[in-house]
């Protein structure tokens, strides 16, 4: 007998509870998702809200199987992904001499509690990026927050590893050096 395939069902659902007989709303059943957005809905999302429309008449216009919040964020998440792509070269040109005029004195704070050159600093950070920098300190965070010390060893440590000023100084001090 040969293989019969269905076809995929491209409805995805999300629980509704509906009350028994009558059909309202209740707690166990499943209603039909609006589904994800098309570039044609963004545009008229887009051009609908630029008209001065709220929310409930958009929907109601235009998006009837979504729900006026859905719109709403819909349109939040639009603006935010123009406005980070909505950089022109005036305002590049602006963040970049501002940046050129306060580098210094931006990384100098850091570098002073790590221990080393600001210019150092600064090179490791734009190496390392942003999303890097951000997972290994969450990380760093975790282990070093105390987990698995004494009450004694807890009450000294410190949430920012030693600079390298003051393991110099422990290693003058006769601490023994740390083997690679």
């Amino acid at each position: 007998m040969p293989k019969v395939t269905k076809a995929p069902n491209t409805q995805r659902t999300s629980p509704v509870a509906v009350n028994g007989a009558n059909g309202t709303p209740a707690s166990n059943s499943l209603r039909p998702s609006s589904g994800a957005w098309s570039p044609r809905d963004d545009e008229i999302l887009m051009q609908a809200r630029a008209q001065g429309l709220n929310w409930v008449p958009i929907q109601q216009a235009h998006f009837s199987a979504k729900t006026p919040n859905a719109c709403r964020k819909r349109h939040e998440r639009l603006m935010e992904k123009r406005s980070v792509e909505d950089w022109d070269s005036l305002k590049l040109d602006k963040l970049a001499m501002e940046y050129m005029n306060l580098r210094k004195d931006m990384w100098q704070m850091l570098a002073t509690r790590v221990g080393e050159k600001w210019q150092l600093i600064e090179a490791k950070c734009m190496e390392k990026g942003l999303k890097t920098l951000q997972s290994v300190g969450r990380s760093a965070t975790k282990r070093d927050s105390g987990v698995g010390l004494s009450e004694a060893e807890a009450a000294t440590a410190s949430p920012f590893p030693p600079t390298n000023q003051e393991t110099r100084g422990l290693l003058e001090e006769g601490a023994p050096k740390e083997k690679n």
